[in-house]
């Protein structure tokens, strides 16, 4: 199916779903309130510190706890999946690693955080979202856009705040799937922990059936919040140990032996006191990942160490990092003004050990040193902010990032938004020192951002329409001939969103998210830039949202349409390259007791069979039966 294609059968479905549901909505008869999970009132990344939710000049979408437990998120690469903007692609289902970019980048360009400051791992490979479950997770805040300001090196396309917190109660899923999926979840007011497995043998269209699939997850979080007087105290840590099958990629590289094992670690201290006007923030993080890799040359003809010569031991490969990281932030609120500065300072060490007798165990250290100074004002209909960050990235050199937007009201409910900055990403320990599939000599990416966008919430439920465009110089891409990546001179990516939801009628509701990415252009090729996601791709929602007496809690089917990446050789062998698709996923919530649910998810409802990343087969379709406590 054509990207054209694609954007005239999702406008058409909208349009015939929207119209009537618009029509009737100002003569229609009073019903009772569905029981919607309460809005985000605060957010608290875009601008490093608690404001309104929609005043904020940076998009910023928000994933509550309600709406994880309701769609069955399970992990945050499910819960970011269908926002606009973000192309996630997965190298298969379930614990399978996901990548994910915001506005086109790549999953390197986007600064994954939890609890404010960076996940680790970001230096030997790049923050797995399908490897971070969401227990334990209050919330989830998406800024789209560059955050260098605020955050520094590796923000070009935005970043993802995971955001831990207590919770009220406890809460117990219990579930079991299609291909040998089951998983446990136990939340509690301090203490959350997961445990989900699958085989995942799924058969393919050609006959045979995908194997070395399986995996496993085990990950444990506790989290604790203390106020006295004016200070207060938000500690967290956590563990998420994922074991899994690596198969390979069909049909050219299939391993029936590749294992990986890898091991986050983090913990987190924020100690805050307000002082009349004045809040000072302390942040303290450490953070520990371990990668290993291992592979078996009798039995596995594509085990690296195959080609390393008869004798050779078991093929181990060891990834590791350690972080450390202190952050001192001052906001001090004004009439009408707010100003926000802070220093930021990070050391690291990464170990990269390939396995390979030739190549020697390397240690490379990393640190960051920076300062940065917001200033926001509010001014009539209208926010304003102006930033600057001074940051240096040890060897790999420094940078200044001024940022300025603001926003503008046009009526009660008319916003328009715009933001203009510059953004960087220095190379990582893995871009620089991996044997063979990295370049020493890449030097940091340098680009400016830009977006526009108008949202009036008084059009159906909702409307908002924005535009977006990344330039600059030294991008760093993946090049497919050396496997290693290299700096482009100059490039340019840019595109649309648009996304519509209606107001609930008679409990249901309709809501449209489309992502255009028009341009994605190497400019010293004239060739459009790899792995930034489909031209045209989109997700259409009818849900339901029953009331406190309605036996069904919530329904919903959502279709999710994504269109080519580029040029596709569709000569080539099954799987071998990703190619446009449309899925088709839905649920329905029985309530089966005072605080009990039972949840039936159907995924692929039309068994289309498809790659996101070339040579890594997605499942048909498939099914999953949960029983959950609330």
């Amino acid at each position: 199916m054509s990207s054209s294609a694609i954007r005239r059968a999702l406008v058409s479905a909208v349009l015939a779903l929207l119209a009537p549901a618009a029509a009737h909505a100002e003569g229609a008869s009073p019903t009772p309130a569905p029981s919607a999970p309460p809005e985000i009132a605060r957010v608290v990344t875009a601008d490093r510190s608690p404001e309104a939710a929609g005043a904020s000049a940076r998009t910023t979408f928000v994933i509550g706890k309600a709406e994880m437990q309701r769609r069955g998120f399970r992990t945050i690469a499910d819960a970011v999946a269908s926002l606009p903007g973000v192309n996630l692609e997965r190298y298969g289902p379930g614990g399978e690693g996901a990548s994910v970019g915001i506005r086109g980048s790549s999953s390197a360009q986007v600064l994954v955080l939890i609890d404010g400051t960076p996940a680790g791992g970001a230096q030997i490979l790049d923050v797995d979202l399908a490897a971070i479950p969401t227990s334990g997770v209050e919330r989830i805040e998406v800024v789209e856009g560059g955050g260098s300001t605020l955050y520094g090196s590796g923000s070009v396309g935005g970043v993802i705040n995971i955001i831990t917190a207590p919770l009220h109660g406890t809460v117990v899923d219990a579930r079991t799937g299609s291909f040998g999926e089951s998983a446990l979840r136990i939340q509690t007011p301090n203490l959350s922990f997961e445990r989900a497995v699958g085989a995942e043998a799924y058969p393919l269209p050609d006959g045979t059936t995908r194997v070395n699939g399986d995996y496993g997850l085990t990950s444990g979080r506790v989290a604790f919040d203390t106020k006295l007087g004016s200070a207060s105290a938000r500690f967290s840590a956590g563990i998420t140990d994922r074991h899994q099958g690596i198969p390979g990629e069909l049909p050219y590289f299939l391993s029936p032996t590749s294992r990986q094992d890898d091991v986050s670690r983090d913990a987190r201290l924020t100690l805050a006191r307000a002082r009349g006007n004045a809040t000072t923030t302390l942040e303290l993080a450490g953070t520990a990942t371990t990668l290993v890799y291992g592979c078996d040359t009798p039995d596995d003809a594509n085990c690296p160490d195959a080609y390393l010569g008869p004798g050779t031991p078991f093929y181990h490969q060891l990834l590791q990092e350690s972080r450390v990281q202190a952050g001192l932030r001052e906001t001090v609120e004004g009439r009408g003004s707010r100003t926000t500065v802070g220093v930021d300072v990070a050391r690291g060490t990464t170990r990269i050990d390939s396995g390979t007798p030739s190549d020697p165990l390397e240690f490379h250290p990393f640190a960051q040193t920076a300062a940065y100074l917001q200033q926001n004002w509010s001014a009539g209909p209208g926010s304003f902010y102006a930033g600057v960050r001074a940051e240096r990235d040890g060897g790999q050199g420094g940078a200044f990032s001024p940022s300025f937007g603001g926003t503008l009201r046009l009526g009660p409910q008319t916003m328009v938004r715009a933001n203009l900055a510059t953004a960087f990403r220095a190379p990582t320990a893995e871009d620089l020192y991996y044997p063979g599939f990295s370049t020493p000599t890449l030097v940091p990416e340098r680009t400016r951002v830009a977006d526009l966008s108008i949202e009036d919430r008084a059009i159906l439920g909702g409307v908002s329409l924005g535009w977006f465009v990344t330039s600059g110089s030294d991008l760093i891409v993946f090049d497919p001939v050396t496997f290693a990546p290299q700096n482009i001179g100059r490039a340019v990516i840019a595109g649309f969103t648009f996304s519509a939801k209606t107001r609930p009628l008679h409990q249901t509701f309709a809501k449209l998210d489309l992502t255009d990415l028009y341009r994605a252009e190497d400019l010293d090729t004239q060739a459009r830039i790899g792995g930034r996601g489909p031209v045209m791709q989109g997700t259409l929602e009818l849900g339901y949202l029953g009331t406190a007496t309605s036996p069904f809690e919530s329904a919903a089917i959502e279709v999710r349409a994504a269109g080519d990446r580029g040029f596709v050789d569709h000569t080539a062998p099954l799987f071998a390259q990703p190619v446009a698709y449309t899925r088709v996923d839905a649920f329905v919530r029985w309530r089966v007791g005072a605080r009990s649910l039972l949840t039936l998810r159907a995924y692929d409802l039309g068994d289309e069979r498809y790659a996101e990343i070339g040579g890594y087969p997605m499942p048909g379709r498939s099914f999953a039966l949960e029983l959950s406590t609330r």
